[in-house]
């Protein structure tokens, strides 16, 4: 939210929630297609790639004006 409220022409973050909902979009399916690769492929790298992925949800999420809350919420909701 910080980003949003105060961007900072040089953050990463900042760029991405200027660009719209349409870029943080492409970039969690990128980040996903990796992470998946990185399973089959190259297990070592699951960590970062799962870091770079949730990283980027969370952009889509802040880019789409919806709490991270609601997504524990309902988590929580399916467990029960």
């Amino acid at each position: 939210r910080n980003r949003r409220t105060h961007p900072r022409p040089e953050s990463y973050t900042s760029e991405l929630l200027n660009r719209g909902i349409e870029r943080a979009a492409q970039k969690v399916i990128e980040e996903a297609g990796e992470t998946a690769i990185a399973a089959l492929n190259a297990p070592e790298n699951v960590v970062g790639e799962m870091a770079d992925l949730l990283y980027h949800a969370l952009v889509l999420l802040e880019a789409t004006n919806l709490d991270v809350d609601r997504v524990w919420d309902e988590l929580l909701k399916r467990r029960s």
